[in-house]
């Protein structure tokens, strides 16, 4: 029994010795990916994707000999550029590090590469790309200018798509998930011409490769390195929740034209959610079915009912997202931020940046802390030591102006109050509604929010759970308090980010706010017709694993 458990004990270490050794390898072992393009011509810039190259330059071989420095453009953990020496027709290409050297990818020279002859045909228009600037080292939020040609005028099929998987080659351009594609009316393009194109790098990115979709096709791939010196989000354990929310009607008595419109929330899509809309009753009312909402209308016709039902289920996957922040790398928007920024710093129908209180509360800050992530932190414990949180309040009646002034508020007050500082310090911001999920898995409708630092991006963080005040029955994600200031967990369901318009209202109309877990003005537009209606409290069903 002793020798038997002397040899289980020796396969055991073993086995663990080599899941170790395979771990470092796959984790510290240069690999390469992808190598663009496999044909250049001399002189020009080559781009290799793959991992584990490391931070300081390695050697880069080319049939066993290394490329002499002043060829290697640039270098980072993921991404290399260099220039296509004149003097190779061809060559075995692989990365070495202190840690080995990579798997081989094949390069060849243009020049010694068969052509088939040209066509005679009609002429090319497909958009081209010829360059960017800056041409490495980009940040997110900050501006990168496309040069080429063909890329057209702005209209309904002209894109721009950016990477968001680091090793992506030139064929997998059909694959939609593998790239962020932005439109060229979107407020992230400042600019589109026929031989240039001006935009703000999307959240989410990574090195790769970029292209041009117009109305004559696709454009060549080019490369493109982005730089993470502020630092990234990331994505952490993830959860699925299927939500099931009900609408009950009693309608009494209509005019000939009498109407009802019910406008229903349906789960925002974010970096960390994504989520399906079902109906499962009340379908044939579905009179617009848009991102943010639903309408569902009733009218004369539905007076004789003595019972409506609308039920819909939601099926969200919430993953829990962290920021990795660079402090002191971390810079301001600015006194002239740019478009796509502008609404998450001006005051609207929720967020009053612009009242006397938040301007001298943020310009106390201000005199204290200059740093943009220290001054989300300072503004959250401001707005949770000055107004006092009446968690037991739940109406939507009460004005965030009002619970300034009174010193005290409910949850969706102190979040927005919140993010009306963030955006008098200069910080974009936009307020998150939703629920938590409570640790007897019910939904309690909660508020949190979103703010912007350039090189970074979006980042959700939860001022209240952050300065302590965690609602009866949850139980935070998160063992450390303060990392709710750079992330949330996978507890939260986002149902609205920001102000949501929705179709104006006539004069004579009625309107009606019904529920605490939006950023709807009103939820239920009546016109001379007589009812009731019941908004039943979303619930949790049970959710297959992921």
């Amino acid at each position: 029994m002793k020798r038997r458990s002397v040899v289980m004990g020796g396969a055991l270490f073993f086995l663990l010795a080599a899941g170790g050794a395979l771990f470092l390898y796959w984790t510290l072992h240069p690999a390469l990916s992808v190598i663009d393009p496999v044909t250049p011509m001399p002189d020009d810039t080559v781009s290799i994707v793959g991992r584990n190259f490391g931070e300081a330059p390695g050697e880069l071989l080319f049939d066993g000999i290394p490329l002499p420095e002043h060829a290697i453009q640039s270098w980072s953990p993921t991404y290399i550029s260099f220039k296509m020496p004149n003097d190779v027709d061809s060559a075995i290409v692989r990365v070495r590090t202190a840690f080995g050297a990579s798997n081989p990818l094949m390069l060849a020279s243009s020049l010694k590469v068969p052509k088939a002859a040209e066509s005679q045909g009609a002429p090319e228009f497909r958009p081209n790309i010829t360059g960017t600037k800056p041409t490495a080292n980009l940040q997110i939020g900050k501006s990168i200018v496309i040069s080429g040609s063909h890329f057209g005028e702005p209209e309904e099929n002209a894109a721009i798509f950016f990477p968001k998987v680091p090793s992506i080659s030139a064929l997998e351009t059909e694959d939609p998930g593998n790239f962020i594609r932005i439109e060229s009316a979107t407020p992230l393009v400042d600019s589109w011409r026929d031989t240039s194109i001006a935009v703000h790098v999307p959240d989410g990115v990574e090195s790769g490769y970029v292209f041009v979709k117009t109305k004559n096709g696709l454009s060549n791939t080019y490369p493109v390195s982005f730089s993470r010196s502020p630092g990234k989000t990331w994505r952490g354990d993830a959860s699925k929740y299927v939500i099931e929310q009900k609408v009950i009607l009693h309608v009494m008595a209509s005019l000939p034209d009498g109407r009802l419109l019910l406008f229903l929330p349906k789960p925002a899509a974010t970096q960390n959610q994504t989520a399906e809309t079902n109906i499962e009753s009340g379908g044939d009312h579905l009179g617009a079915d848009r991102e943010n909402w639903q309408e569902y209308r009733f009218d004369q016709q539905d007076a004789s009912k003595s019972r409506l039902e609308i039920v819909r289920q939601f099926i969200v996957d919430a993953s829990e997202i962290r920021a990795d922040i660079n402090v002191n790398s971390i810079q301001g928007v600015g006194s002239e931020p740019p478009a796509f920024l502008a609404p998450y710093l001006a005051a609207d129908a929720l967020v009053p940046s612009e009242d006397e209180t938040i301007v001298s509360a943020a310009g106390a800050i201000q005199k204290k802390e200059k740093n943009p992530f220290r001054q989300v932190a300072l503004a959250a414990q401001w707005v949770f030591s000055n107004i006092r949180l009446n968690e037991a309040d739940q109406s939507l009646s009460a004005d965030v102006l009002q619970a300034l002034k009174n010193k005290s508020g409910n949850m969706r007050a102190l979040a927005l109050i919140d993010c009306a500082l963030l955006r008098a310090l200069g910080i974009p911001a936009k307020p998150v509604s939703g629920f938590l999920v409570t640790g007897d898995m019910r939904l309690i409708p909660h508020y949190w929010g979103e703010y912007y630092l350039l090189g970074i991006g979006w980042i959700p963080f939860d001022p209240a759970l952050a300065t302590g005040n965690v609602p009866s029955g949850v139980v935070p994600g998160f063992p450390e308090r303060l990392t709710y200031y750079r992330g949330i967990d996978s507890k939260h369901i986002a149902m609205g980010r920001g102000y949501q318009p929705l179709p104006p209202v006539q004069p004579d109309a009625q309107k009606k706010a019904k529920i605490p877990w939006s950023f709807f003005e009103y939820d239920e537009l009546s016109q001379g017709l007589s009812y009731t209606s019941i908004w039943e409290p979303p619930t949790l069903l049970p959710a297959a694993p992921l």
